[in-house]
């Protein structure tokens, strides 16, 4: 980023005091819950959201003596989140750019934390040093058949203020090298590893070209990697109109498509290897941490990459020769594409300023009775620009929620469990000031955190959806039968349910995983999908073993990481009344409030044990298309079959235990069981080649980076034909299933000599 001017800096300064101003009297001012006319409305949804859950005398994880507490509480809580308030605060986040390392970021931070101690929580900003770019020269020019300036910022608009101000970022892909090439142009379609056969086979070379890929299906740091392994001088990304822009639908300022001057940033940093500070794997970014020299990262690319808007690629691909593309390739903009080369020559020079920059998440606390166990929200507040939708949305949520959860606990209550809050800095460079502080935390977080509960771009439309731990599964169907849909009134499962059965979802390109179906309680509930990675999750379930979900409310969007991401944006397009910010703040509470009282915690391992069947079930379907291997499976399918009957005995002794009181100790003992199920599945020494990660269930794929890759040790190896590291990744899994068949039979037991022991009493 350019340097800004001592009068820009004063801009930014005074900027911040009328927000500083404007939020205390928000604060001084504003009285918790919905406004008067709102109250009656939102009481008679919720109530018939409510009447139509399974069986009211029961929720997951409680005993049947303490449901109408907590069904109480919930109402409670469900009343507190109101849609001005999330207005109010969404249009204070967004009133700025604030990329990570800027001043931008570490005032949003402040505001945060400062929102955070008001509402009752103790909480304060935690402070790393991570080597963070950020773009001194971004230049691009078509120098052949004619010459012409590319790279052209982004257009702004009459209508959308914000469009002008000259604070926001030019386009750039942090992480990419500083470099200078001048290139003929090869176009890749979305430059996946597939893309690159095509093109040999159409005797279409890349080494020394210059690649033209286009966003979507996959990573963009995986599209530099592999143009990197395709020894490609150089990469252009560009977001095409058939995937996000004016093919889909009316592009911005009139719809909520991308505009043909549209820029997508983004990091390329390679998060599949391993997320967080490049310079120090494994271990916190603190001020006293040991680096490495940036020329030994191994999650850093090297070759110089920029995106692009549509325009600009337009210009590119009309001087583009060679072969007509598959017509699978052929994009939405008005000409017929070709591979190249051809006459089109770009010089790409790019300088960017590497140095270590100071980063702060944030870290709030509401004590439980028991400060021993943790239930952990979080969201990251860092953006490319605005970030309205991408992360403001989420931002607001989580802080509608923790407003609620104060004012409860104001009104008297104190949770069961510790409830934890982090919005994290630096996501969008690399997972960064999540992954510093689980990696800071992680014996810490071990111990005691019993869920992480994750949002992201949390509201976009009113379409719900989301990923987890298939263990959390139901239970997220069960909060999404409980919280009305703002606009029908019925529950948010009836209309998420009826939607996908419609097949009708958001056509948004920036999902990071879109939902797989996997077993559900039957065939009619609606799916969630598997953690791959993308966002502040990863950290917390891939390496230290945290049972994670992530959710959010879809619709169309198409401007993602773009100037465009703004509040004029939400208030036109998203969330134009703020009503699904705050039917995501309930979600967040409810599954907040049942996580943190729960008797037992509430979580569903028979279902668990079912999918990891299922998939080693795939598994040998796989390993049998490439016999050549020779692979044993049959401690494989013993270890799955152990799990499953050990899942099944753990689930009816809990069923058993039904109404039965417990004592403390041997509550505490079940519920630490719990929990340690998931951690069972982590591999101590990591994957093959990425250590960092440790599950041996899920990983984001080498190859997709965001989407989950099943049993990913054994399935990778199986995919490059390496026999030796799939036996031994074979071997670390029966392990991982071994262990946590034998937790699982550890509750059983705890269970079932707890309904022995207890029933005679209760029954007298």
């Amino acid at each position: 980023m350019t340097r800004m001017c001592s009068k820009q800096r004063e801009d930014g300064l005074s900027a911040w005091r009328r927000v500083a101003v404007f939020a205390t009297a928000v604060a001084l001012s504003f009285v918790p819950g919905v406004s008067d006319a709102q109250a009656p409305i939102l009481a008679t949804s919720q109530d018939k959201a409510q009447d139509r859950a399974p069986d009211k005398a029961k929720i997951r994880g409680f005993l049947t003596g303490h449901v109408a507490a907590e069904r109480e509480l919930e109402q409670k809580l469900q009343r507190l989140p109101s849609s001005e308030s999330a207005e109010r605060t969404l249009r204070i986040l967004t009133s700025t750019p604030h990329m990570a390392g800027t001043d931008g970021s570490r005032r949003v931070a402040e505001f945060i934390r400062d929102q955070l101690r008001s509402y009752g929580f103790e909480a304060e900003l935690v402070r790393y040093r991570a080597w963070l770019p950020q773009p001194t020269e971004v230049k691009l020019e078509l120098v052949q058949p004619e010459t012409k300036a590319l790279g052209t910022p982004e257009e702004p608009f009459e209508s959308d203020k914000d469009t002008y101000d000259k604070r926001a970022v030019v386009g750039f892909n942090s992480y990419s090298p500083s470099g200078e090439v001048t290139a003929p142009v090869v176009y890749v379609n979305y430059g996946t590893q597939e893309d690159y056969r095509r093109l040999s086979e159409l005797s279409v070379g890349v080494e020394g070209k210059i690649v033209l890929a286009r966003y979507g299906r996959g990573f963009r740091g995986v599209k530099a990697k592999v143009a990197e392994e395709n020894k490609a001088a150089g990469l252009i990304l560009y977001s095409d109109p058939a995937d996000d822009g004016y093919v889909a639908g009316d592009a911005y300022p009139r719809g909520p498509w991308r505009p043909m001057s549209g820029i997508q940033r983004g990091s390329i940093q390679y998060t599949f290897i391993f997320p967080g500070d490049p310079l120090t794997p494994g271990v916190a970014a603190t001020e006293q941490a040991q680096r490495i020299d940036p020329r030994w990262a191994q999650n850093l690319p090297h070759i110089p990459t920029m995106p692009v808007s549509p325009r600009d690629a337009l210009e590119i691909l009309q001087h583009l020769d060679g072969p007509q593309v598959p017509r699978e390739w052929q994009g939405g903009l008005p000409l017929t594409y070709h591979t190249g080369p051809g006459q089109a020559v770009l010089h790409l020079k790019l300088v960017m300023d590497y140095q270590q920059r100071a980063i702060y998440d944030v870290v709030g606390k509401l004590r439980g009775q028991h400060d021993d166990e943790w239930v952990v929200v979080g969201n990251h507040h860092d953006a490319w620009v605005f970030g309205a939708v991408d992360p403001s949305s989420g931002t607001t949520a989580v802080l509608e929620a923790a407003r609620a959860l104060g004012e409860l606990a104001r009104a008297g209550w104190k949770p069961r469990r510790t409830i934890l809050i982090g919005h994290w800095d630096a996501e969008e460079y690399g997972l960064i000031g999540s992954t510093e502080w689980v990696e800071e935390h992680a014996a810490e977080l071990q111990r005691k955190a019993v869920a992480y509960i994750n949002l992201d771009s949390a509201v976009s439309g009113g379409n719900f959806g989301g990923s987890a731990t298939p263990s959390l599964r139901e239970l997220v169907r069960e909060a999404a039968r409980e919280v009305a849909d703002p606009r029908t009134g019925r529950s948010v499962y009836e209309v998420w349910k009826e939607r996908l059965e419609k097949g009708q979802g958001p056509r948004s390109p920036s999902a990071l995983a879109p939902p797989i179906d996997a077993p559900r309680q039957n065939d009619s509930d609606p799916p969630l999908g598997m953690l791959g990675a993308g966002s502040d999750f990863t950290p917390f379930f891939h390496h230290v073993g945290i049972p994670s979900l992530d959710m959010g409310f879809g619709g169309d969007y198409g401007v993602y990481h773009a100037l465009y991401d703004d509040f004029y944006w939400m208030k036109t397009f998203g969330d134009p009344s703020f009503v699904y910010h705050a039917a995501m703040a309930r979600m967040v509470g409810i599954l907040v409030l049942r996580l943190a009282e729960s008797d037992l915690l509430p979580f569903d391992y028979d279902a668990y044990a079912t999918e990891i069947d299922r998939y080693r079930n795939e598994l040998e379907v796989l390993a049998k298309v490439s016999p050549e291997g020779k692979l044993d499976f049959s401690a494989l399918r013993d270890a799955a079959a152990a799990l499953k009957t050990s899942a099944a005995r753990a689930q009816k002794a809990l069923e058993a235990h039904g109404g039965v009181p417990m004592d403390a100790t041997r509550a505490t003992a079940l519920n630490r069981q719990l929990v340690d199920v998931e951690q069972a599945l982590l591999a101590p020494q990591g994957l093959t080649g990425r250590p960092w990660f440790r599950h041996t269930i899920y990983a984001p794929g080498t190859y997709t980076g965001y989407s989950a890759v099943l049993l990913p040790g054994v399935r990778e190896a199986l995919d490059r034909k390496d026999w030796d590291t799939a036996r031994r990744e074979t071997s670390s899994l029966v392990e991982a299933l071994h262990r946590a068949a034998a937790r699982l039979d550890e509750i059983a037991r705890v269970a079932s000599s707890n309904a022995k022991v207890e029933k005679p009493a209760a029954g007298r």
